[in-house]
């Protein structure tokens, strides 16, 4: 039996370390992870950049029968002013915002300027060295989905089921569909021209 909302979500606090750079709350039936990943601006000899980007992991909490599901997104902005080579001048910029449930890795490299940075939540650190940061979505949902898991909760499956004969039972039908392509793969003969 999974533990009650009323004593589990006081204690999300606990998963919040000072070493990591995102952070947990609860709210009504559901806990948010918040993890602000970076915020760069840099200053060069003919043009200003920023960049900015944030991800947040959203789970929902089915304490009748005590399971849980989540959705996550994640938000990525950059903008530039610069002097054009006609001497004018150009404002551009571009926003992202990326949500459905994803596994994800990336990392970032920015050089050669005066930096204004602050990367997972860090006071801001102004300097010429270059600004590396990094973000996997693992380091922010295996925490949570493993403490849920210790208190009794369980993660539902694919089509919305935690059952685990339907997921052995996708798994078998994904399974035989490559078995049938790769088998029509290498019985159909090319065609040459």
């Amino acid at each position: 039996m999974p533990t009650p909302l009323a004593k589990l979500l006081p204690q999300i606090v606990t998963l919040n370390l000072p070493d990591q750079p995102f952070s947990y709350y609860a709210q009504g039936n559901q806990i948010t992870g918040w993890w602000d990943i970076a915020k760069v601006t840099s200053l060069y000899p003919t043009q200003v950049t920023h960049a900015d980007e944030s991800y947040r992991l959203t789970v929902t909490l089915n304490e009748s029968d005590g399971t849980f599901y989540y959705s996550d997104s994640r938000r990525s902005a950059e903008w530039k002013a610069e002097f054009t080579d006609d001497d004018g001048f150009k404002l551009s910029g571009e926003l992202e915002w990326r949500a459905g449930k994803r596994v994800e890795k990336s990392g970032t490299f920015q050089f050669g300027g005066l930096n204004r940075s602050s990367t997972g939540g860090d006071q801001p650190e102004v300097g010429f060295q270059p600004v590396i940061y990094s973000f996997e979505t693992s380091r922010i949902k295996d925490p949570l989905f493993g403490w849920l898991r210790s208190h009794g909760w369980s993660q539902r499956g694919l089509l919305g089921s935690s059952s685990r004969t339907e997921m052995v039972s996708a798994a078998r039908l994904y399974n035989s569909c490559l078995v049938d392509l790769r088998h029509h793969l290498t019985t159909t003969s090319p065609v040459v021209r």
